[in-house]
């Protein structure tokens, strides 16, 4: 019997199914639709549809590299309760989405890469997310990723603190790779995980972002009674001490309080040559993304 994609798609959108589980439920009852949502509530095989509104607070930030270092990713995929973000099943799908990520075209949005093939098995990664929300009982949700890709001398080193719930993925030049720039890529992301910094150079700060604080910065010195015209020059020493704490090469250095992370990167040229970073991604397990609301459920 032939099962056209058109019943296939409605019996999806009727009950959040995955795409194989809904071939089998039409094959089963004779491309019957009602009888079909019956076979797969019997089969328990609905759950997802029920569990969509729950809250995605827990999960995973898993990351990978390519073996020439020339392709990253990164993706933090959600769910219930931590005690489900150890699960095998979850983490192995989590992997299996950076596998994805790394060996195809990189997708627009997640839209996009749910709707991907998985390479471990039948179905896209969505199917692959529904039935395993059907299996554990939890809501799951793949939140974002990121992808990078390095050319000329630049590589790409990932970083993935404690048990999944920050990652980092830098992106290094060097004029000389070897073990020492392998180092100092390694020991930068660990630096960017601990300091979170909010970019690269100062001119990468948003704009709205740096006058936001300006504006915290003239507040404080309306309060202190200090003379309006002095305001500027003392705003010059806070405008640099703000870029001090957020600002990547302008931080200090977490293994060495005695130098900027510029510094480390211009000591590097003894063993590596010119040494830059060219950009990095930090993860933070269910932090707030820019366009979110505060509080808001995924």
């Amino acid at each position: 019997m032939e099962i056209s994609a058109k019943l296939v798609k409605e019996l999806r959108d009727k009950t959040n199914s995955g795409m194989m589980d809904c071939k089998k439920a039409l094959a089963e009852c004779e491309c019957d639709l009602e009888k079909a949502v019956d076979w797969l509530r019997q089969k328990g095989l609905m759950t997802a549809r029920k569990r969509s509104g729950r809250a995605t607070k827990e999960g995973l930030i898993v990351a990978g590299v390519s073996p020439d270092q020339k392709k990253g990713a990164l993706v933090e995929l959600n769910c219930e309760t931590d005690f489900v973000a150890k699960n095998e099943g979850f983490q192995k799908l989590a992997v299996d989405i950076i596998d994805v990520l790394l060996t195809s075209e990189t997708p627009a949005d997640v839209a996009e890469l749910l709707a991907r093939p998985m390479k471990s098995c039948s179905g896209s990664i969505d199917d692959s997310l529904k039935a395993l929300v059907g299996t554990i009982g939890e809501n799951m949700n793949l939140r974002r990723f990121a992808v990078r890709k390095a050319d000329g001398n630049s590589f790409l080193h990932a970083y993935i603190h404690g048990p999944g719930r920050l990652g980092v993925m830098i992106e290094l030049a060097a004029e000389k790779p070897g073990a020492p720039a392998e180092d100092l890529a390694h020991n930068l992301a660990m630096h960017i995980a601990a300091a979170s910094p909010a970019a690269l150079t100062a001119e990468d700060i948003p704009a709205d972002m740096l006058e936001r604080e300006k504006g915290v910065m003239r507040a404080k010195l309306a309060e202190s009674g200090k003379p309006e015209n002095m305001w500027d020059k003392i705003m010059v020493g806070q405008v640099k001490k703000f870029y001090s704490e957020v600002v990547l090469l302008e931080q200090t250095y977490v293994k060495d309080d005695k130098k900027t992370v510029a510094q480390v990167l211009k000591d590097a040229a003894a063993d590596s040559g010119q040494v830059s970073v060219k950009a990095y991604d930090r993860f933070q397990l269910g932090e707030e993304l820019p366009g979110e609301e505060s509080g808001a459920e995924e």
